[in-house]
């Protein structure tokens, strides 16, 4: 079950990627086109990460210290950077107040060096809990301000899903739940989020563009 729901994962994560990055590349403005870009990394980052689970699973007799430390790297590479960036970039399209593509870049830089000055500070276990908050948060938070209600529906069925994942079934589960003892139940609920949540930045992108040349016209 557990490779059925990591092959699932991978699928999700890099189709998902694959969308945002085609839907960046017709966009004249680069601050969209930035966020567009940053979220198509993220999903590609949990694609990989997720693909290296994959093979530790399926080569776990045969697999050597090296594949598990470079395995437990793109892990943390997913839940640490990955997952908190694809929140931000949800959260800066549903404000419609994006980022450049150096700012990304610094965010991302930040969040690196967040989880190793804490993970040094042997605060690990809280940041990894903090992380499962704060992103459901902003997701959650995005679904709030989104003003068209389809779309609104749309994001916040991955904040929901992806609020599951992380506080009750990921890493950084908050409460002691039979669900955490599941190996197979984070991979796939993060299967099914990720698509909603490429969805839901493509559509916010589009929307708020929309709405800003519909008031531009007015004014003309």
């Amino acid at each position: 079950m557990l490779t059925l729901t990591l092959v699932a994962l991978i699928i999700s994560s890099m189709a998902s990627a694959l969308l945002l990055k085609r839907a960046a590349q017709p966009l004249v403005d680069d601050q969209p086109k930035a966020t567009l870009q940053a979220a198509s990394l993220s999903l590609a980052f949990i694609g990989v990460a997720a693909l290296a689970d994959l093979l530790t699973t399926q080569l776990v007799a045969s697999s050597g210290m090296d594949l598990q430390t470079f395995q437990r790297l793109l892990s943390n590479l997913a839940y640490y950077a990955a997952i908190p960036l694809l929140a931000s970039a949800m959260l800066v399209s549903a404000r419609n107040n994006h980022w450049s593509r150096p700012a990304w870049g610094r965010w991302l830089i930040g969040l690196f060096a967040l989880f190793e000055l804490l993970r040094r500070m042997e605060h690990g276990e809280i940041y990894t809990q903090m992380v499962a908050v704060a992103v459901s948060a902003a997701m959650l938070a995005s679904a709030f301000m989104t003003g068209e209600k389809q779309l609104r529906s749309i994001t916040l069925l991955a904040a929901i899903n992806m609020a599951v994942a992380l506080m009750l079934t990921g890493p950084g589960n908050l409460v002691v739940n039979p669900l955490a003892d599941s190996s197979y139940l984070y991979p796939l609920l993060l299967a099914a989020a990720l698509p909603l949540c490429a969805m839901s930045i493509k559509q916010m992108i589009r929307f708020n563009s929309e709405q800003t040349s519909d008031k531009f016209k007015k004014q003309v």
